[in-house]
């Protein structure tokens, strides 16, 4: 009894009488909503007082429990109600708590990474080159380290072409990369990994998401999403690839993919059987599989990036508008300027514009408007 006492006084305070209808509601929810931001403001008035700083300075336990409520709000709404931190802000939090997660390097030691090229490794490469032009990568490689540096071919090949050179005889067997693609793109798909953490309840979770693209019609399309990805469920993206009815993959003679161990052995028999064949890029370079790492960039900058998301239904929810949108509705310059595979038009019709996601992505057709 003293229960139903207890939420018939909260009804009537939330409603102010019995009789309240949703928009009494909705006024009163607004009414504390405008006291709660005036509190607020006169603590941070308080706190410029007292310290001459308007934003206080929250720990990072605290920026988690802000960017937590705070990704339930579009940009908007958040930047209706929230005056001490830009939503730029929050979203700049989350980004920090990414870096920090995978960031092993300890106080007291040098910064992690691929190592500087130093000066004199740069103009010694520049001076082989320049005094030999007959030779290639590879020879100017192997006198580099003869002399007592430690280089890798791919270092020499952005130290010469960074420079405009490009040596005629490159004795490197099966590495021209550009030739490969120009004779074989009517018949090769290239795949990659690209990585998203979601904000849970227990922390960052790292998700997997797998792209395939056609390299002659530029064509994107999404082979899965996993938590924790195994050969197991390789082996089943393979097989949904390879499907005789609707797999993408038939009539391809290449699929291009980096050395990630995820590409097992079982994937690649799976793939073959088809007469697919697998190549896998050389180590440390990327630039080989640069069709699908400049996908990857575009959808991490024009969608991924602007987002906190927190469970995997959302992420293949976006991951799916942005499809969409890339492979009907955004021009290519790779394409001079041309769609993948566009929508129809009415000749004749109104320019409208579409928009996904929020209005994050928009795209413009003509359709003719019924009278």
């Amino acid at each position: 009894m003293k229960k139903q006492t207890d939420t018939f006084k909260r009804l009537r305070a939330v409603m102010k009488d019995i009789n309240g209808d949703n928009h009494q509601i909705i006024r009163t929810m607004q009414d504390q909503i405008e006291y709660l931001m005036e509190f607020i403001n006169i603590q941070g008035e308080i706190l410029e007082e007292k310290t001459g700083c308007r934003q206080p300075e929250l720990s990072v336990e605290q920026k988690k429990r802000l960017a937590h409520r705070g990704k339930k709000l579009n940009e908007f709404l958040l930047g209706q109600i929230e005056h001490t931190f830009a939503p730029s802000t929050v979203l700049k939090w989350y980004s920090e708590l990414i870096s920090n997660k995978y960031n092993s390097v300890g106080e007291n030691q040098k910064k992690r990474g691929r190592k500087p090229i130093s000066t004199d490794l740069q103009e010694l490469v520049l001076r082989l080159a320049e005094q030999n032009p007959h030779w290639g990568y590879k020879r100017i490689r192997d006198y580099a380290e003869y002399l007592g540096y430690e280089v890798s071919f791919m270092t020499v090949k952005r130290i010469l072409n960074k420079h405009g050179i490009y040596p005629a005889d490159n004795d490197r067997p099966n590495s021209n990369w550009d030739l490969f693609f120009n004779t074989h793109q009517d018949v090769i798909t290239a795949c990659d990994f690209a990585t998203y953490e979601l904000v849970t309840p227990h922390g960052l979770q790292r998700e997997h998401i797998l792209f395939f693209e056609n390299i002659a019609t530029r064509e994107v399309w999404l082979g899965g999403i996993a938590h924790d990805p195994d050969g197991n469920w390789m082996a089943q993206i393979a097989r949904n690839q390879c499907d005789m009815w609707s797999g993408r993959l038939l009539g391809q003679k290449y699929l291009i993919h980096d050395r990630d161990p995820l590409f097992c052995s079982c994937f690649k028999n799976i793939v073959h059987s088809i007469g697919c064949k697998t190549k896998a890029i050389p180590s440390r370079s990327p630039e080989c599989n640069g069709y699908m790492e400049s996908f990857i960039k575009t959808f991490k900058t024009e969608c991924l990036n602007h987002f906190v998301l927190t469970s995997e239904a959302q992420l293949r929810y976006v991951v799916k508008e942005f499809l969409e949108y890339y492979n009907h509705e955004r021009p290519h310059s790779a394409l001079d300027g041309k769609v993948i595979d566009p929508w129809p038009q009415d000749a004749d019709g109104e320019i409208m514009e579409f928009s996904r996601l929020g209005g994050l992505l928009k795209s413009y057709r003509r359709v003719k408007i019924a009278a």
